[in-house]
């Protein structure tokens, strides 16, 4: 990795971010017009080492005055992305984007520069946090995982001022970006929360190029895929069928819809068409959810809902040139299909002191049968086909019902299906007029309980 020298701004590479002597500091901004590259950088270098000037003074006012700020810390390097990837190496972007995580979980601090921010004029001033949150740069899709990977964050206003640190705001983030305080202040680790949630954190954020929706997301998913500048949403799509060979988290289903996205067309598709889909859908993973024992009243904390869920190694996605290879247990009860893939919503913690915090309960994915489906060339006339209603909320304390009965009563059946996991995969087999054994889920972005939305 590229790291400017703090005492004069000169490019030096080290192996490896563990290499640099003492650490190193880093910078999560919003990029301007006036940003300096790796080769910019690099020529101001090379003449002021001819008149024997020194090159902060030469460099623009952003890489000067992070500098001087890592150096009165005691850095004696710091990392900006702007100059510090040499973006006419595709090899070398390709490497930077897939460390960038890496990068700045292993930075001793990090700088968050909120170019319109002001110090707030006093202790009292309600209204700067308001501003605060409103700034771009809690807009942009790569500032997510800067936020959450570094262990030392300090936000600095636009006059390179220290205004607070991320973990003396958590609790303020956590209610304004919905990412878990606890995160942002280490005592947990990120990889705790499920697919689901993950996604959720991001928002409504923007990027300038959609395929960096994907690529600003590699880190929080421990995914390494080369970047393909040109593919557009296909990136989004890959990056979800790679966290499918790794993880059995089946909450990478549980999306609801982005306005632009919500057509005829993807929701027949299993795989959502951008992170943002995720933004209303928090649903947790119960294998990987602390919060469900930690909240769950006893009589939901079944032997059967335990069984279920060490058992989740039974569930098996493998992604095929036609669609998703699904192995996922299905319960039939009172002629209706659900699938239990281990979901349960999560707690609701009430900013009262006076109100207790709404427990997780269970959510299945009610399914109907597809009438249209046949068994196409290569494919057993045995593997049912569904298309699904929307996602049931069962087992909730405040009403048992059925939800107990499926879950602590009946048996799962596993059946095997092929899913439709892309919006092409849909377009190829309704343009061919073929239907196919080909399970069709549709993820609404509101969950039901006993039929009603809550």
């Amino acid at each position: 990795m590229w790291l400017l020298s703090t005492d004069r701004a000169e490019l030096h590479y080290f192996p490896s971010p563990e290499e640099v002597p003492d650490g190193y500091g880093a910078l999560s901004h919003v990029w301007d017009k006036t940003e300096q590259s790796f080769q910019d950088v690099r020529k101001i270098q090379e003449r002021c080492a001819e008149d024997s000037t020194n090159p902060r003074d030469v460099v623009c006012e952003k890489i000067r005055r992070c500098c001087e700020l890592a150096e009165s810390h005691g850095y004696k390097w710091v990392w900006i992305d702007t100059c510090c990837i040499d973006k006419t190496s595709s090899t070398e972007l390709s490497e930077a984007i897939n460390s960038m995580f890496r990068f700045y979980a292993l930075a001793r601090i990090c700088y968050g520069y909120l170019q319109d921010v002001e110090r707030p004029e006093s202790h009292d001033d309600k209204g700067w946090r308001n501003r605060f949150l409103q700034n771009i740069w809690f807009e942009r899709g790569w500032t997510l995982q800067e936020l959450i990977a570094p262990r030392f964050f300090l936000f600095v206003s636009k006059y390179w001022e220290v205004l607070e640190s991320k973990a003396a705001l958590a609790p303020y983030l956590e209610w304004g970006l919905t990412i878990p305080a606890a995160v942002l202040r280490f005592e947990i680790s990120h990889t705790t929360y499920s697919i689901s949630q993950r996604m959720s954190w991001f928002g409504s954020r923007k990027t300038t190029r959609v395929e960096d929706e994907a690529y600003c997301l590699l880190g929080l998913f421990d995914v390494h895929m080369s970047p393909l500048y040109g593919e557009g949403r296909n990136a989004f799509q890959r990056l979800q069928e790679e966290i499918m060979r790794q993880s059995v988290d089946t909450t990478l289903f549980a999306w609801g819809y982005a306005p632009s996205a919500d057509d005829d067309l993807t929701r027949s598709c299993l795989l959502a068409p951008a992170p943002s889909a995720f933004e209303r859908n928090r649903v947790a993973y119960i294998p990987l959810q602390h919060v469900w024992e930690a909240h769950c009243p006893p009589e939901l904390q079944t032997t059967t809902i335990r069984r279920e869920a060490q058992g989740a190694q039974d569930i098996s996605l493998s992604v095929t040139p036609r669609g998703v290879l699904a192995h996922i247990p299905i319960i039939i009860c009172k002629k209706r299909a659900y699938a239990d893939l281990l979901w349960c919503s999560e707690p609701r913690v009430s900013k009262s002191p006076h109100k207790r915090t709404s427990p997780p309960y269970r959510l299945l994915l009610r399914l109907e049968e597809d009438p249209d489906s046949e068994a196409g060339p290569g494919l057993s006339s045995r593997r049912p086909s569904y298309i699904d209603k929307r996602p049931a909320a069962l087992g909730r304390p405040s009403s048992l019902g059925i939800g107990r009965l499926l879950i602590g009563s009946l048996a799962s059946s596993y059946p095997q299906l092929l899913v439709h996991h892309s919006s092409h995969l849909c377009q190829a087999n309704s343009s061919s007029r073929r239907h196919s054994a080909l399970t069709k889920l549709t993820f609404r972005s509101s969950f039901t309980h006993a039929g009603q939305a809550v």
